[in-house]
């Protein structure tokens, strides 16, 4: 079944049905949950890898920085915020700080394809973009979508 199914469709007073409903919240956060971990797990594996590439010194991830004219030791910087927000991307307490972080990253990643290499290089920084901004969004929809379920719990416990 479709998320927006699950979790946009109107009852009969024009309502969602997420609203009224805490059985179809449940499905809806837990559909969304879902979601936000097999994004964030694909993004933590490409992000440990690029990072720890960088801190092993392996030339083909340190070539931007050297065309850039930036010091070596930016790109073992850059290498451990990729290693520790691809940690940091897997416990929601720090997920947003870690996406966030890994966003600013991506913007370089971008400035550099677009200006020292074709347009069409700048496709996969753009891609985990989107998807660290989506990590981010969903995160913040199921956090509402939480608390909005324990809120319908108590008001039944307290009937």
């Amino acid at each position: 079944m479709a998320m927006n199914h699950l979790c946009l469709v109107k009852g009969y007073d024009g309502k969602n049905v997420v609203d009224t409903d805490p059985q179809q919240l449940f499905i809806c956060a837990n559909t969304l949950n879902r979601a936000a971990v097999a994004v964030t797990l694909a993004m933590s594996i490409v992000f440990l890898f690029s990072g720890m590439g960088k801190l092993l010194s392996v030339p083909f991830f340190h070539v931007p920085f050297t065309l850039m004219n930036l010091p070596t030791g930016f790109g073992y910087f850059i290498g451990v915020i990729e290693v520790v927000g691809a940690i940091g991307i897997g416990w929601r307490e720090y997920r947003v700080l870690s996406a966030t972080a890994l966003l600013s990253v991506m913007m370089g990643a971008i400035y550099y394809h677009f200006n020292y290499e074709t347009t069409l290089s700048a496709l996969p920084a753009l891609s985990l973009s989107a998807l660290l901004f989506l990590t981010i969004k969903l995160d913040e929809s199921v956090d509402r979508l939480v608390r909005f379920q324990r809120q319908l719990i108590d008001m039944k416990a307290t009937f």
